[in-house]
């Protein structure tokens, strides 16, 4: 386990996954709880009876239903609810209700905005537990590929280090040469990888041809594939490295005093921007379940962090 934790793959991997556990199981509980007071007053409502539509589009949102219905001893009563779209509902229909029996005003029929409420508590709720089960697999299964890769046998290979920009994305790439065709894998960055020149030999172990996860001996540093790798050049710039560049990088950095980006805050830093999709994301989930202001933070929060552990799945550049 402290070999694995060695690694800065994994770290960066933990260190953007604890928020998103720790935050959606907060949502999950904060939502369980909602649910549960929402819930208390359905409950009450043990009493079912045929209700019919006398009228329909009322209230100032026009979104009253008026309901006529008989209790168990044959009172008429007469009760509104508030439906969505309760303008389109048709006089004269019959429907299933449930009241409290102390308290014939208070009624509930299936659709209201009370199930409604409901039906949308339980369903986001339900979605944040699978979002964090989802996440945690592929995280092991991340890690649990590539630490297989390392174990396959080695050959050494020609290796170059490319750069890779498009919008707010920034990955590292390594070029491999197989049997006279190039490989472009994507990689979890190292401070390593500074030091590789264009065709520098390196420890391959698996095969890019036919595996589909390999992993690269860097100088005795394992580096990551972080992505599918592919055949052609990624869409966006793309900035490989020369034997003149890399070999003039460590001196001016020498002189200079710096050295290449190694401590995982400036790895988090590079993956900011791309929180700044997660209100547009936030918005569009509030919208859709109408979740108001409340849901609209935490989703916004909640998207926020999957960003930032997708982010260290898909892997990105720090310098």
């Amino acid at each position: 386990m402290h070999g694995l934790w060695r690694r800065r793959a994994v770290r960066h991997l933990v260190v953007s996954l604890v928020p998103l556990l720790v935050l959606g199981m907060v949502l999950v509980v904060l939502l369980g709880l909602r649910f549960t007071g929402a819930a208390a007053p359905v409950r009450e409502a043990t009493g079912t009876a045929t209700a019919t539509v006398t009228r329909a589009g009322l209230g100032p949102g026009a979104d009253e239903v008026e309901l006529q219905w008989a209790d168990t001893r044959g009172a008429q009563h007469l009760g509104r609810v508030r439906v969505p779209g309760g303008g389109q509902v048709r006089t004269g229909s019959t429907v299933t209700l449930h009241y409290v029996p102390s308290d014939p005003g208070r009624v509930y029929v299936g659709g209201d905005v009370t199930y409604t409420r409901l039906r949308n508590l339980a369903y986001d709720a339900f979605l944040v537990a699978l979002l964090l089960v989802v996440v945690v697999a592929v995280s092991a299964v991340h890690v649990a590929r590539r630490l297989a890769a390392e174990r396959r046998p080695g050959r050494a290979m020609p290796v170059t280090h490319a750069r890779y920009r498009r919008g707010l994305v920034q990955r590292s790439w390594l070029l491999l040469t197989d049997a006279g065709r190039e490989w472009w894998v994507p990689v979890h960055w190292e401070p390593a990888l500074a030091s590789v020149t264009a065709k520098t030999p390196c420890t391959v172990r698996g095969s890019p041809a036919t595996d589909r996860v390999v992993a690269v001996d860097v100088h005795g540093t394992p580096v990551w594939q972080s992505g599918r790798k592919r055949a052609v050049p990624p869409a966006g710039q793309v900035v490989t490295a020369t034997p003149w560049s890399r070999a003039a990088q460590p001196r001016t950095e020498e002189a200079a005093g710096v050295r290449p980006p190694a401590g995982l805050v400036r790895q988090l830093r590079a993956d900011a921007p791309l929180l700044s999709a997660a209100p547009l994301l936030g918005l569009l989930w509030a919208y859709l379940d109408s979740s108001g202001l409340a849901g609209f933070v935490g989703s916004t929060l909640l998207l926020a962090c999957v960003l930032f552990w997708l982010a260290s799945i898909v892997g990105s550049d720090p310098t």
